[in-house]
Order: C-alpha cells, then sequence, then structure tokens
C-alpha cells in the first residue's frame, strides 16, 4: 500500500556567494521573477553581493532577503497584481513613491505595498546589506479587513509606534520558525499575522483617510478595477462610469471623496502609468507622445506641463534619468519553472 505523503512547504534558497558580481545580479533579479523591474548603475552590479530564501504554500509566500543596493520599480499593470505585501525593513532603508505619495522605511519599519498599484523605490544600507523580510498574501485577504483601501498602499508604521514593534516582532518570530513548520501549522500563522496586521493598522488608516465615511469597500474596488482596464479609453470620464454602474454622479463622487475625486483619481492613476511606461526599460524607443495618447491623454503639451508639475522634471527627462541608472547585465539566468518570486504569487489562492 502507497502511503501518502502531505503537501510540504515548496522553498527556494540562493546564496550568491561563489558567483562572480554580475551573476549574482542576474540570478538574484530573476528569483524575484516579474514582480518588480530591479534596476542597479553598472558600479552597483560590479558589487553586488545577495542572498534570498522564500517559504511558499498555496496561501501565503514569506521572503528574506539580503542585498546591495539597488532601484525597484512597479508598475500597476504588472503581474501578481492581485497581492499585497507586508514588509519588515530590518536594515538599510527604502525611500521613493508609492502610487504618487512619498514613502521612507527605516530600520524597524513595516510597509504595506498593494501591488496592484505603482512603486518605485530606491533601497540602500549605509552599514551592511538591505535587509528586509516580506510576507506576501492575496488582496482579498486583506482587503475585507481594512477600513479603507485607498490609505494601505505605501503606509509605513514607524518602528518605535506600537503597531510597527508587534508586527515587526512577529515577523520575525514566525520566520525564524518558519523552516521547521508544517505546511497547516505555517498558513495557519500567516492567516494570523495578517489578521494582527489588519486590526493593528486601524487608526493609522483613519488617521490617513479620514475625510468622513469610508465608501463601501466592495464598489470602490469594482470601480477602481474598471476604471484601470478602461484606462487608455479617451471616453472615461465620470459620466461614463457613472452609467456602466448604474450610479448617480453624485453617489460615484462620494465614493470617491477619499481619494480627491474621480476625475483627480482618473489623472493621478493616468498620470502614475505614463510615468511607469516612460522611464521602463521595455519602453524606451515608444514615443512619449504615443504613450501619452495611448493612456488618454488628448494634448501632449497639457499632459507635459501636468508632468511636470506633479514629478518636477520632463518627461524626456524623467526618461533621460531612468536610462541612465539602469544597467544592460551581462549575464540572463532564466529561473527554473516554479522558482520564481512571480509563480508563486501568481499560483496564491484568494
Amino acid at each position: 500500500m502507497r502511503s501518502f505523503s502531505p503537501p510540504c512547504l515548496r522553498r527556494l534558497r540562493l546564496k550568491l556567494e561563489d558567483c562572480a558580481p554580475a551573476e549574482a545580479f542576474a540570478q538574484w533579479r530573476g528569483a524575484l521573477g516579474e514582480v518588480f523591474e530591479v534596476r542597479a548603475t553598472p558600479s552597483e552590479i560590479a558589487d553586488f553581493r545577495g542572498e534570498i530564501d522564500v517559504h511558499a504554500s498555496a496561501r501565503h509566500v514569506l521572503s528574506a532577503s539580503r542585498h546591495s543596493p539597488v532601484s525597484l520599480v512597479r508598475r500597476s499593470a504588472g503581474l501578481a497584481q492581485e497581492r499585497v505585501a507586508i514588509s519588515l525593513q530590518i536594515n538599510g532603508s527604502a525611500i521613493g513613491l508609492a502610487g504618487d505619495g512619498p514613502m521612507q522605511a527605516d530600520p524597524g519599519d513595516v510597509i504595506f505595498v498593494d501591488l496592484s498599484q505603482s512603486l518605485k523605490v530606491r533601497q540602500s544600507a549605509s552599514d551592511g546589506l538591505v535587509d528586509e523580510l516580506t510576507l506576501w498574501t492575496a488582496r482579498d485577504r486583506i482587503l475585507p479587513l481594512v477600513s479603507d483601501e485607498n490609505a494601505l498602499h505605501g503606509l509605513v508604521l514607524k518602528a518605535d509606534s506600537p503597531a510597527g514593534a508587534v508586527i515587526g516582532a512577529t515577523m520575525q518570530a514566525f520566520a525564524g520558525s518558519a523552516p521547521k513548520m508544517r505546511l497547516a501549522d505555517f498558513d495557519a500563522v500567516a492567516d494570523g499575522l495578517v489578521a494582527l496586521a489588519a486590526k493593528s493598522i486601524a487608526p493609522a488608516l483613519t488617521r490617513a483617510g479620514d475625510k468622513g465615511a469610508p465608501p463601501p469597500l466592495a464598489s470602490f474596488v469594482t470601480v477602481r478595477r474598471y476604471i484601470d482596464r478602461k484606462l487608455a479609453s479617451p471616453d472615461l470620464s465620470a459620466s461614463s462610469i457613472a452609467a456602466e454602474f448604474g450610479l448617480s454622479r453624485a453617489s460615484l463622487y462620494r465614493l470617491f471623496e477619499p481619494a480627491g475625486g474621480i476625475a483627480k483619481y482618473i489623472r493621478k492613476v493616468r498620470l502614475s502609468r505614463a510615468y511607469q511606461e516612460i522611464t521602463a526599460a521595455e519602453f524606451s524607443n515608444r514615443r512619449i507622445g504615443f504613450i501619452a495618447y495611448q493612456l488618454g491623454f488628448k494634448n501632449v503639451s497639457a499632459f507635459s506641463r501636468l508632468f511636470h508639475e506633479v514629478y518636477g522634471v520632463t518627461p524626456g527627462e524623467a526618461r533621460e534619468r531612468a536610462q541612465q541608472t539602469v544597467a544592460k547585465p551581462e549575464y540572463a539566468v532564466p529561473a527554473r519553472p516554479g522558482e520564481s518570486l512571480t509563480g508563486w504569487l501568481d499560483a496564491l489562492i484568494g
């Protein structure tokens, strides 16, 4: 009689002590799959060191990463966009933009990242390597537990805050025990940690998004996803959205009041998407005017003025700066099937 083997945690360990720095960078970047676009200067690649240790179930992924300074870019239209990351910054800092808002995390801080939205951060450490610990879960597991989805992305709990201290200590204890856990125990603890985090951030979310009663979450999420799908349509407007969902214009305005209004939200998302495409290496040959037009901007001059007003540089300057910081690697080491963070995140069950 054949014995039954219970399902086990999947694990990816990448230690690059014996690799040349450029090859180590390529392998480390490959382990991240397509969750982030990893950027580094040629000198940073020449001195790169890094390692990653990942535990994965069908419900959660826990990753521990130590690496040299890099920049991470996330476009909202990328893979694994229905995921949320709860990350503990153990050493080093993460500074940049979460969506259109500034974000800075220092050692001991806890960061919340919604992968359906854009992210651009610089990770560096004045002493040693950047050290971070992240629990990845499906958006549907955490969003019903929080009061304001719009305020979650880029939320930073400082290390000296009660919530930040408790969540950070719990994550480190979880990571220390994960290698010895059975699958059922891993999922049970991860479920509990997600619930703990959601409960603990309630006051911070209220302060970040307190503009009256929060909108009904399911309706807001549904409309927001519709906007993401229709972003390139020049006919996308408050009137067309209201008609699509059978809402009055007043109801739609109230729904998006915490985001500054429906028109401002659409403009913000379009501009953020344009910034990501203009600075993305794979779109470097695509004309800026074409990108603007494809995202619903009908006047390129008006788009350029708005871009400069928000980001402090012209679209052309933004592209030029991005090209100066992106190095083309000499190695391309594809991950084996199932051995990438993206593959495991896409496989998560909500």
